[in-house]
Order: C-alpha cells, then sequence, then structure tokens
C-alpha cells in the first residue's frame, strides 16, 4: 500500500516542486538553497520513484530515500528561512515541516518514528540557533512572534502524532486482547476447532434457520472408538496427537458452510446445514476410513450418530436423537454409521 502511495504521489511533489521553482525570480535568490533546493527535490523523488519501478532496489531503501532526502529539506529550509528572516518574514514552504513527522510514523515502527521526530525538531531548533545567533549579536530586529509560532506549532504536531499513534496502538491492543479472549472462551485448546460452548451457539442458531426457511439441517456426533485404550497403551500425548489428527481430517473433507466441534473428550459434533439425512449419512461413511489413514499413530475408527432436525425440534431434543444413534453404533461393535430414526 506504502509503495503505490508513494508511486502515484512522487510526481505530484516533484511537479510542485518544479513549478514553485517556476514562479522564483532566481536572480533575486541569494543562497545555493534558495535557488537550487527545489529542482535538486525533484530530482531526488523522481530518482527514489524509478526504484520502484523495476523493483530493482529494497522497497525499505527506496522509502529511507524520500524519508531522509525530505528531513534534510526542511532541516535547510528552516535554516535559511531564519537566515533571512528579518528581510522576508517566514516563508510559505513553512506550513510543510510537519509532514515529516507523518513521514516517520510510516517509515519506522512507533517508538523509533518517536525518537526520530524528536530528533529532527532538535535539528530545527539547531539550525535555528545557527541562524538566528549572529542575528541576534549583531542586533537585527526579528519577529519573535513568527518565531514562537513556528517552533510551538511543530512541537504541537509532534506531541500530537505520538498522541494518536499512542492512542490507535492503546486502542489496537485492546481490540486484539478481546479477540484472544475470545477465541479462548469459544475454541478447543487441542484441537483448535469449536469447543462445546461454540458449537451448540452454532446449534442454536442453526436450528433457527431451519425453523423460518424448513431448509434440511443435520447433526453427527461421533465418538473415537476404544480411546481410552489408545491413552492407556500409548500415553496421553500420543491421545492428544490422535485427537489432532482426526480433526485435521474432518476439518478437510468438510464443505464450506459446515461446522465441526469437540463436543467433549473423544466425542467431536459436525454441524451440516442445508444437507439431507442420505447426505450426511454419505459423509460419515466416506469419513470412516479417512479417519483410519494414520501413518505414524495407533488405528483409529470412529463411532456416528447421525440425525436430522423435525419441526418443533430444539438443541437438546436434536442432540438426544444423534446421541443415541451414536451409542446405538458403539453398541454395534463401533466403526458404524447409525441414522436416528
Amino acid at each position: 500500500m506504502r509503495a503505490r502511495v508513494y508511486f502515484f504521489m512522487l510526481p505530484v511533489v516533484a511537479w510542485a516542486a518544479l513549478f514553485s521553482w517556476s514562479q522564483l525570480e532566481l536572480e533575486k535568490q541569494e543562497s545555493f538553497y534558495e535557488r537550487y533546493s527545489l529542482p535538486l527535490m525533484a530530482l531526488w523523488l523522481m530518482l527514489c520513484w524509478a526504484g520502484l519501478l523495476p523493483r530493482w532496489m529494497p522497497f525499505r531503501w527506496v522509502e529511507q530515500g524520500i524519508f531522509w532526502g525530505s528531513a534534510t529539506l526542511m532541516v535547510l529550509n528552516v535554516y535559511y528561512n531564519l537566515l533571512a528572516i528579518a528581510r522576508e518574514g517566514l516563508w510559505g514552504s513553512s506550513v510543510w515541516l510537519a509532514i515529516i513527522f507523518v513521514m516517520a510514523y510510516f517509515v519506522f515502527e512507533p517508538r523509533l518514528a518517536w525518537r526520530v521526530s524528536l530528533g529532527l525538531f532538535l535539528a530545527f531548533l539547531l539550525a535555528g540557533f545557527l541562524a538566528l545567533a549572529p542575528q541576534v549579536a549583531q542586533g537585527v530586529k526579528l519577529d519573535g512572534n513568527g518565531l514562537v509560532q513556528l517552533y510551538v506549532s511543530q512541537l504541537s504536531y509532534l506531541v500530537l502524532f505520538r498522541v494518536l499513534v499512542f492512542s490507535k496502538e492503546h486502542g489496537l491492543r485492546a481490540q486484539l486482547e478481546a479477540a484472544h479472549l475470545h477465541h479462548l472462551a469459544h475454541t478447543d485448546p487441542l484441537t483448535g476447532v469449536a469447543n462445546r460452548r461454540s458449537i451448540l451457539k452454532s446449534l442454536e442458531e442453526a436450528l433457527l434457520r431451519h425453523q423460518q426457511t424448513a431448509e434440511p439441517l443435520c447433526l453427527v456426533l461421533l465418538d473415537l472408538d476404544r480411546f481410552k485404550q489408545i491413552n492407556d497403551c500409548y500415553g496421553h500425548e500420543v491421545g492428544d496427537r490422535v485427537l489432532v489428527q482426526a480433526t485435521r481430517v474432518l476439518q478437510q473433507n468438510l464443505r464450506p458452510g459446515d461446522q465441526l466441534g469437540r463436543w467433549g473428550g473423544e466425542e467431536f459434533m459436525l454441524l451440516l446445514p442445508n444437507t439431507s439425512l442420505a447426505e450426511a449419512e454419505e459423509l460419515c461413511a466416506r469419513l470412516q476410513p479417512l479417519l483410519a489413514q494414520h501413518d505414524h499413530l495407533p488405528p483409529v475408527s470412529a463411532s456416528f450418530g447421525v440425525a436430522a432436525a423435525l419441526p418443533g425440534d430444539n438443541p437438546r431434543s436434536l442432540i438426544a436423537r444423534a446421541d443415541s444413534a451414536m451409542y446405538a453404533s458403539k453398541q454395534a461393535g463401533g466403526n458404524q454409521v447409525k441414522v436416528a430414526s
């Protein structure tokens, strides 16, 4: 995004610098800076712009070049303006000084940008001292109000930008923390899928849609067979890996819109909106051999119970029918798909 901004803005700023230069009466300009700083700056910006074209130069270098070139120009602007302030007053270009503080927060991370901005403000103060001290020593009458306005306004911009960025950072941290807490509250920490609370809430919402639209809705409960034996024989660490692998298999074979949640222990819930009973049964039959395909883990199978939502169903009644069907699969020896009547 920054590269695009620079790509379109650099030619505009370079043209503005050349236009301002064309309006000057060069013969009246006393210093080299006043005569040639604007075309040199335009040339520098166009060289940086050329660095963006084929990307033959790292973007970081280009951006640093833009920033430090602009910063140098701003410091020189303060020096030469204050050198001539008794005759010419503050130049109109002084309104551009604060832009360097904005650019700092584009180029650097916030804390470094704050330090760089402070350093540039100190450079403004030093340039002013070097320009004004000889004049004060000679008794030249200076525009004190203009000087105060110049420095206080830049200091105000400097502090304001820092406060704005700090507030933005604080708000972003609060959002990230809230998102993290929401993730912890709704996600199973081991498998990364929805936890019992989250999948139950999704079921309530899906049932409400089902009642409003009459689109089919199926619920599947599946339980990994003989999982306690895996834990007892291989240890809980292997058992955890089995759960993670089973979750991955289930996730990879669901459609967009289907939802997977860990119901508890080795039990999972599949929420299948807009799915008929036959389609849900077919999905479970397809998942059976896939669950058993573990390269370095003990063999795994699962007992499936499938139930379709009926008019007047609530989460408890639908889950009870799917649970009964799953229990029937277990009673039949496991690795079965049973459909609730």
